[in-house]
């Protein structure tokens, strides 16, 4: 079955290509997290190639190909803030502000048909004809080829938005698979995405908890212990007669 008719993607296309690469350094502004970066991934993408979904990876057969799933194939502390520290203590507000980086390995794979599909091939300003004239590795070459030039692009926008840090990691090895019997050609890049997590924690609060969790355990320790005192039954003071239940069983001669 032919693929669905689509544009085909085009570089250097990206209205804010030159000020992003070239312009001054750009500033974060917030905080990233995975889920906002994919979100911001998707709402760029999909105002220059609208046709070219951008969906989470499943392990169903997708809606529409070509398209492209997201995963998160790693996320572990970064090497450099094994553990959360100290960012700011507010002095004003009783607050201490804590933090974390935290890197993850970000893989994005472009999915086609195997077989060969239809495509909007332009030949003037105003007449486009579909042609049949590619296989689906061609097609999945060309359109991970663009999605790392658009990544490229636009990473000053994902670090200026709150991402601590965004790299290229690697392509992955070319690889064919089935999906409900039909034969798909996948494309992997992945990225190294440092995100970090912010938490503030007020004075009065930690003091609070610390206090109610020692009186829990107080209060633990004082059933314990009544429990243990009682665990052994005290015979002080108890007189005990021993009665022969057999004195009676043999007549008196």
């Amino acid at each position: 079955m032919p693929q669905e008719p689509i544009p085909f993607p085009q570089a250097g296309i990206n209205d804010t290509w030159p000020n992003s690469m070239f312009g001054q350094p750009l500033k974060a502004n917030g905080n990233l997290s995975y889920a906002e970066f994919i979100d911001v991934v998707k709402i760029l993408w999909d105002r220059l190639y609208p046709d070219i979904d951008i969906v989470p990876t499943s392990n169903g057969k997708y809606a529409k190909y070509p398209c492209i799933a997201y995963g998160i194939e790693l996320k572990k502390a970064h090497n450099n803030e094994p553990k959360p520290r100290t960012r700011q203590f507010i002095k004003e507000e009783s607050q201490y502000i804590y933090g974390q980086r935290f890197q993850n390995v970000v893989s994005f794979t472009v999915m086609t048909r195997a077989e060969a599909g239809s495509i909007d091939s332009t030949i003037s300003e105003d007449q486009k004809i579909t042609e049949l004239s590619y296989v689906g590795a061609e097609v999945a070459d060309r359109i991970i080829d663009v999605f790392e030039d658009f990544m490229l692009e636009y990473t000053p926008i994902f670090k200026a938005l709150g991402a601590s840090e965004f790299v290229y990691a690697r392509r992955l090895s070319d690889e064919e698979i089935n999906k409900d019997q039909t034969d798909i050609i996948k494309r992997t890049v992945t990225y190294m995405l440092t995100t970090e997590k912010l938490l503030a924690a007020s004075v009065d609060k930690i003091e609070k908890i610390v206090l109610d969790v020692r009186q829990y355990y107080a209060y633990e320790k004082e059933l314990i212990d009544k429990a243990r005192s009682t665990a052994t039954p005290n015979f002080e003071g108890t007189e005990i007669n021993i009665v022969d239940l057999y004195q009676s069983a043999t007549p008196n001669e």
